[in-house]
């Protein structure tokens, strides 16, 4: 899941966030990322490698489309792009995961 290069694990790691988190604000979860050295992007791009998706309070209305970034996203994943679309659950779990490496000095 972390690949090491140069010493930095999120170096090549550029993320995108849509929807709302609720487990913490958004420039927060961006706040995060930049400490680890990863990179925030606004939109999904050719670089973007994960999109964090958080709660769509508009999901529990019927005829619900996608979110914008979500679609990029796929169509990306369509074409080959290697991008992983992850809930914030998943971010969260990632990012403990992440600190325990860093606490075992890994």
């Amino acid at each position: 899941m972390f690949k090491k290069r140069g010493g930095k694990l999120l170096e090549n790691e550029y993320f995108v966030f849509t929807g709302t988190l609720t487990t913490m604000t958004r420039k927060q979860a961006q706040a995060i990322i930049s400490g680890l050295e990863g990179h925030n992007q606004s939109s999904v791009t050719k670089k973007t490698t994960r999109l964090v998706t958080g709660y769509f309070p508009i999901d529990l209305i019927k005829g619900y489309s996608p979110s914008q970034k979500l679609t990029e996203a796929e169509k990306a994943i369509e074409s080959g792009q290697p991008l992983i679309i992850m809930s914030e659950k998943e971010f969260v779990d990632f990012l403990a995961q992440f600190f325990q490496l860093l606490a075992k000095g890994l």
